[in-house]
């Protein structure tokens, strides 16, 4: 009976729209302690014509006047909705910086900075045409520590993790759902001089397409191969990935990855015999091309003499100037690279398109 009250003080019950509208029953008045009649009382009570009355106007009146907080609820709401609208244009900045992999912070922290970073920068453009997020940033943009704006780069931080994990979380879904996988691990460094391992896995859709996907970076594993194996093996136990499932297996030719008794591959392979190791092609095509080269003498005092106009004119900005007034064809020289083979085509092909400028240079 939501009608009934109790007073701890008075040890009583109470109908609250009796005693609210000035009802005359024991109910309304002095409260009722008859505990042994109680079922017969409330019984009576509810079919009354007072409490019927009464209990309709409560009715009537909470949908007029509402609750009496009802003041403090509205305002509670459109707090909330405003939050929740700033929350979709920060959401959709992030989503566009991310899906694109650009930077999203610069030097400055600040709106109207020139070096505020693309973040911020978006969010300067999406509010030229949007007076709401115009105002929200002039009243809160810059607006110090601890001051509430969802624009900091904590938030942004905050949503970018979010936003990977649900990602994640959707690309194990499609892999559990695939069942079977292939893995393809590499290694670099990145821009601070952080050795990067990336792992991607490899899955067929139920449609039947082909599907590759980057599942994550891990920071400094080490570049022995036990260290690789605890780096892969644990990656995919922390995703739930069983790798009973994993059907293939393909990395660089490095003896720490391809090695055939102690590389990776070889330690994956005791764990999960039906995980076949295929080298990675463009890998092996590069290093056979390197390698065929190297072993010609006049091919390797051909590229060396290549290479090295390159560095002739690029380490000079007055050579180089004097190069590009004399190239009528706008591809310039190219760097004949000793790791990616693919260069050398390229520093062939500028050379023999530009051939005269150079002999005029």
């Amino acid at each position: 009976r939501k009608y009934l009250i109790y007073s701890p003080i008075k040890k009583a019950l109470f109908c609250v729209s009796c005693r609210l509208f000035g009802g005359t029953s024991q109910l309304a008045t002095e409260g009722f302690r008859d505990w042994s009649n109680v079922n017969k009382i409330l019984s009576g009570h509810e079919n009354s014509k007072e409490h019927l009355q009464y209990q309709i106007a409560l009715i009537k009146r909470s949908r007029t006047e509402g609750r009496v907080d009802s003041n403090l609820c509205r305002q509670i709401k459109n707090e909330v909705e405003y939050w929740k609208n700033i929350l979709k244009r920060v959401i959709v900045a992030i989503k566009a910086l991310a899906s694109r992999g650009l930077a999203f912070r610069g030097s400055s922290e600040r709106f109207g900075s020139l070096r505020n970073g693309n973040f911020m920068m978006i969010l300067e453009t999406i509010a030229e045409f949007d007076p709401f997020l115009s105002t929200h940033i002039a009243q809160c943009g810059n607006p110090g520590s601890g001051k509430t704006s969802y624009l900091s780069s904590t938030t942004c931080n905050e949503f970018v993790n979010i936003i990977a994990l649900k990602v994640k979380n959707t690309i194990v879904s499609e892999i559990q759902a695939a069942k079977y996988f292939s893995i393809i691990v590499d290694s670099t460094p990145d821009i601070a001089h952080t050795d990067q391992l990336s792992f991607i896995i490899r899955y067929v859709k139920e449609d039947g397409s082909p599907i590759e996907r980057f599942l994550n970076f891990l920071p400094n594993v080490g570049h022995k191969s036990e260290e690789l194996e605890t780096a892969v093996t644990s990656m995919l136990a922390s995703f739930k990935i069983d790798i009973g499932n994993c059907r293939g297996q393909s990395y660089d030719n490095a003896s720490n990855m391809s090695g055939i008794y102690t590389g990776l591959q070889a330690r994956l392979k005791r764990l999960n015999p039906l995980a076949d190791y295929v080298p990675c092609a463009a890998h092996s095509l590069n290093l056979v091309g390197a390698c065929a080269a190297e072993c010609v003498t006049e091919t390797a005092s051909f590229f060396s003499i290549l290479q090295g106009l390159y560095t002739f004119f690029a380490a000079s900005t007055r050579r180089w100037d004097l190069l590009s007034s004399n190239a009528k064809n706008m591809k310039m020289l190219k760097r004949a690279d000793g790791t990616r083979w693919s260069s050398r085509h390229d520093a062939c092909d500028s050379l023999c398109k530009n051939w005269d400028g150079v002999l005029q240079s």
